[in-house]
Order: C-alpha cells, then structure tokens, then sequence
C-alpha cells in the first residue's frame, strides 16, 4: 500500500471515529428549561420583558457552553400557556416534576434578577450627539431537580457593562426597552451563573429525565400518534403506558373531585418526529385522548 493510500485510509478512520463519538457526546448532554426571571429590582421601565431577557441571555450562553441542552424558548412557552402554568416564579416540588414529565427534562432554571440599574450620561452638538451608559446587574438562579423538586444548585452573579451609543435608541433610553441592551447589560452577571453551573454539569448527567406524560392524539392503520418528540427527549424503543379515565367522582354540585385511571395498554415508540412520535400497540388496547405515561 503507497502512502497515499495509507493517508486516505487513515482519515476515513478518523472521520468514522468522529462520527461515532458524536452522538455519544450530544446524548450526555445535560437537558434543562430556562424559565423566565422575576423582576425583583427596582428598575421598572422595563417591567418583565428584563426577566425575559435575562433568561434568554442564560438560554444562549447554556447552549454555547456546549454542556447543555435546553428546551427552545417558544416551545416552553407553549407547553405552559397549554397546561396553565406560569413561565416564571416560584417552583415547587409538584410543578417541577409536572414540567419535567411535561419537557422531559432532568433540572429547571429559575431565578430572579435582585439588582439592576442604568447611569447614563450624553452629551450633543446641533443634534449629533452621543451617550456612554454604565449598567450594573445582579442576578440569583436556582437550578431545581425535576424528580424529587430539590434545589440542587443556587448560583449568583453581578456585573458591571458599560455601553455607549447604539445600544441605546431614541432620546430616552430609560424609557425604552431594547431586547438586546437589556442582555447586553445582564451579560457579565449571566456569565457568572453559568460558570458555576457548568462547572458541576457531570455531576447532574446522571440524572435521568422525567418520564414524559403525553397522549395519544391520532391513530391509523394500526399506528398510534402521541404529542410528543424529540421536543421531550423520547427515543425509539422507549415504551409507555396507555391510562384510560373510567369514572369520574363528583360532589352534590357536580364538581369534579377525582378521577379512576386505569392501564389498558402499552405502546412502543418506533418513530420519532421534532414534536409528535409514531407508536406501535404491544398489549392491550389505545384510543385517541388515552394519555401515555
């Protein structure tokens, strides 16, 4: 074999060795949802679009780690307008591992911003002018384990950004709010957080995700469609339970007080869509509105 041959073989090796490392790497990742910060400063002009910022900037900065993965934004949202769960706040023990089962993640992010403000000066000559601006932030971030609702991590981080010019618009910067100066300013606090966090993200890879609950949404020619993909981390192969309301006990006035749910099936996934997954029956019986577990 000539040494050119030598060299292809060679990095045909290596390439095959990439590939098969990747998805090794991307499955250790640690899957988390980024909830939106309350706003517990003292700076309101921004009111809770600065929480939203803020969580975005956290979301960025999870991902670009390369430690994380974490649920897309909208997405989160959707699922929580869906279930009547707010997008920011306290979180118990119960709605953690709601939320876990709901985005088939393993930690929640929550936190608050404790202290934020804008100095800002400017300075113009016949309506050309400039201005320099000094934020400081202050931030506090609760990472909560979605199976027992225990705070597993509580990470805190300040900063101090200056800025100038375009980061702020129109004459009256303070009363406007603009997405990307709001995490500009947060940035040095966030970066903080994540440090810390990622430092002890091998320590949380053993955690393994709540068991996401969907339901069956469709059915056809033997296949049973459920709501949930590779936005709830399912795999092929993974089996649930089919449960089935049978009765419903109500008080005098009609008001639902429990409800009887029994198991009448099993489905294992074989197909796996972004945000839905194609099922097979294994025992059992399924119908479209049974929820899976």
């Amino acid at each position: 074999m000539n040494r050119t041959s030598v060299r292809l073989v060679t990095a045909a090796m290596l390439a095959l060795a990439v590939v098969a490392a990747g998805p090794v790497f991307a499955q250790g990742k640690v899957r988390v949802a980024v909830m939106n910060f309350d706003n517990n400063s003292t700076w309101s002009w921004w009111g809770d679009n600065l929480g939203s910022a803020a969580a975005d900037e956290l979301t960025t900065q999870l991902v670009t780690s390369g430690k994380f993965t974490v649920i897309e934004r909208a997405q989160l949202g959707a699922i929580l307008a869906e279930q009547n769960l707010g997008q920011s706040g306290a979180v118990t023990a119960s709605t953690a591992a709601k939320m876990g089962k709901l985005l088939g993640v393993q930690f929640i992010l929550t936190g608050s911003i404790t202290q934020f403000s804008i100095e800002r000066r400017s300075a113009g000559f016949r309506g050309i002018g400039g201005s320099l601006a000094n934020a400081e932030s202050k931030i506090d971030v609760r990472l909560v384990n979605t199976d027992t609702g225990e705070v597993m991590v509580v990470a805190e981080g300040q900063g101090n950004k200056r800025m100038a010019g375009g980061y702020f618009k129109g004459a009256s910067a303070e009363r406007t709010f603009d997405q990307g100066a709001a995490q500009e300013a947060l940035r040095p606090a966030v970066e903080q957080v994540v440090a810390r966090i990622a430092a002890q993200s091998s320590t949380m890879e053993s955690v393994q995700p709540a068991a996401p609950e969907g339901q069956i949404v469709s059915s056809r020619e033997g296949q049973y469609y459920i709501n949930r993909g590779q936005n709830a981390g399912i795999k092929v192969g993974q089996r649930f339970d089919v449960l089935r309301v049978v009765d419903e006990i109500k008080d005098a006035d009609g008001r639902l007080l429990d409800r009887v749910v029994n198991k009448v099936g099993t489905l294992e996934v074989t197909q796996v869509l972004s945000q839905s997954s194609v099922c097979k029956l294994i025992q059992g019986q399924a119908g479209v509105k049974d929820t899976v577990k």
